[in-house]
């Protein structure tokens, strides 16, 4: 980020450690977030609190490999803050709004990443049902739909799904025109970052996103901040252009183990399992930004690592804590081949409720969520002595849970280049007809393997 430098106000560098320095001040005092940057220009850090009279810590938002210690740092910026405009769709941008795909970009205006706002009633999701986003995944439009306005929160391990099935929402959500997208890589891979770009621009709905990257290759500071540059962009599209925004977090556990980072750099007392004492403060900085004003909403779908794929963990459960719909990826469900691999029975939706989705859509969505729950509990009678030993009316349960189960998958349109399937987009009718015939036996002569990776029954 070269800024012109606005004052005289400069620093001298006395410690660095990991991605913080400590900065001596003799005369003036620096604000808190604002901006300084080596003579060179290659070096750019952000004060982030006071230690003494005259010293101040500041977070790096580049590398520091060329920082030596008294080297000399002046003001660029009172507040640190995101360049945008209204060029940013289609577009890679790094924390403070740059473009990373070497193409120019014109600058209208400058949010500043903390922005002050005064939460109102009005401002939360309106449960209706003309706020239900439908998604054209079919397990997720039956038993974990969302609304407008919502966080959506995709729990699962290492190599589950999470990024495929946040890249096939951003696919489905701009092919229906519901609004931009916004997506914030924190901390993952620059090769996925790549990826992503390619997949996107190849479906052709890359000119409604924009995109904004902090990798794990870069300063702790830097990926705690990029998720408020992207929460920025939201509120500059959803507030300047009038229009619903979508959020897609890639990984929002990232972004609380950057905090760790720091906390651990700075001397901090941790908590938990060695998380920062401030987990649930630096959560709700990021979390209460997302929400709905003038009619127009911000709706947030945020991957969430599970380490060990231990639901427990205090940093996911403090995610839980914001989240209006929870989609959990199983492993276990993965190993079978079923994709995505939701789990319906630990996965749940606020607004899975009778007035919000209607009676018809509620009722079969408890029916089938009963009948996998019967089927889990038969599952441990049926691995040791087989289906057969099962009375006929657990039989027919049993048969139609894995029915229920293949016909619940779907190809995606981003993983044709992988699997040679065509991905599918399913209405919310046709999935609630599909189940109901099998919840009824109307499908119980057909094999489950013919229901795996369809659209609708109607296919058969």
């Amino acid at each position: 980020m070269k800024e012109k430098k606005v004052t005289s106000l400069s620093g001298t560098v006395v410690s660095l450690k990991g991605g913080v320095a400590e900065i001596a001040f003799e005369n003036d005092a620096p604000a808190i977030h604002s901006l300084f940057g080596s003579e060179d220009g290659r070096a750019i850090f952000e004060i982030i609190e006071k230690k003494d009279r005259r010293i101040f810590r500041a977070v790096a938002h580049s590398s520091v490999e060329y920082v030596e210690r008294y080297a000399r740092v002046t003001l660029i910026d009172q507040e640190i803050s995101v360049s945008l405009g209204k060029g940013i769709l289609g577009r890679m941008f790094d924390v403070f709004g740059n473009p990373v795909d070497g193409m120019p970009f014109d600058v209208e205006v400058k949010y500043p990443l903390y922005r002050e706002h005064a939460f109102k009633i009005e401002d939360g999701p309106k449960e209706n049902r003309a706020s239900i986003i439908e998604t054209g995944i079919k397990i997720i439009d039956l038993l974990v739909p969302f609304r407008r306005g919502d966080k959506v929160g995709l729990f699962g391990g290492a190599g589950i799904g999470k990024t495929v099935l946040s890249t096939e929402l951003i696919h489905n959500i701009a092919v229906r025109g519901d609004g931009y997208s916004v997506f914030a890589g924190i901390g993952e891979r620059i090769r996925e970052g790549n990826d992503l770009y390619l997949v996107l621009a190849e479906l052709g709905v890359l000119k409604d996103t924009a995109l904004y990257f902090g990798e794990m290759e870069k300063t702790p500071g830097v990926r705690t901040r990029v998720g408020l540059a992207a929460v920025s962009a939201c509120e500059f599209l959803r507030d300047t252009m009038n229009k619903d925004v979508f959020l897609f977090v890639d990984n929002i556990f990232r972004y609380v183990m950057a905090g760790a980072e720091i906390g651990t750099i700075l001397g901090k007392l941790p908590s938990e399992l060695g998380y920062q004492a401030t987990l649930e403060r630096d959560l709700a900085l990021f979390e209460e930004r997302i929400k709905q004003k003038d009619g127009r909403a911000i709706t947030s779908v945020q991957a969430v690592y599970v380490p060990a794929d231990d639901l427990t963990d205090p940093a996911v459960v403090a995610i839980f804590s914001h989240i209006d719909t929870s989609v959990v990826l199983s492993r276990e469900i993965a190993e079978k081949g079923i994709y995505p691999a939701v789990d319906p029975l630990r996965s749940s939706s606020i607004a899975l409720d009778e007035d919000t989705v209607g009676t018809r859509h509620f009722g079969i969505a408890m029916e089938v969520t009963n009948v996998f729950r019967k089927y889990q509990e038969l599952s441990h009678t049926i691995a040791i002595l087989g289906i057969d030993e099962l009375s006929r009316e657990n039989r027919v349960i049993a048969h139609r849970a894995e029915r229920l189960q293949r016909f619940l998958t779907q190809p995606f349109f981003v993983t044709r280049s992988f699997n040679g399937r065509a991905g599918v987009f399913v209405p919310l009718e046709k999935t609630l007809n599909g189940c109901e015939r099998i919840l009824r036996g109307d499908l119980d002569d057909h094999a489950p393997d013919q229901l795996y990776m369809i659209g609708s029954v109607d296919e058969l």
